[in-house]
């Protein structure tokens, strides 16, 4: 067994040389369009996390008005209860002024 290295000519050198730097510059380019895939995911994924925000946002003030609203219905629907049966009655009954 020998500690000489191998010798490799000239020619399969060059030739190795320029299959690695071929596949070199591929794998260059698979990394950069994952790279810019990866940008986009991730700007698309901060779009959504603000969609999200906001569209809670808006739920939330959407179910506040709700329920002011019901409050309010809640509040007055007696008295509208009473003005339509007012209303009712007079026309139902017959006219006491005529009396």
């Amino acid at each position: 067994m020998s500690f000489k290295p191998e010798t490799i000519a000239t020619e399969d050198v060059i030739t190795h040389t320029l299959a690695l730097q071929v596949r070199k510059n591929e794998l260059t380019l698979t990394r950069d369009e994952v790279a810019a895939r990866l940008n986009t995911i991730e700007q698309v994924i901060n779009e959504n996390e603000l969609l999200q925000a906001k569209t809670k946002e808006q739920v939330a003030e959407s179910v506040d008005l709700y329920l002011d609203e019901w409050e309010k219905m809640k509040e007055f629907y007696p008295e509208i209860r009473l003005g339509i049966l007012q209303k009712t009655l007079e026309l139902l009954s017959p006219d006491q002024k005529k009396k």
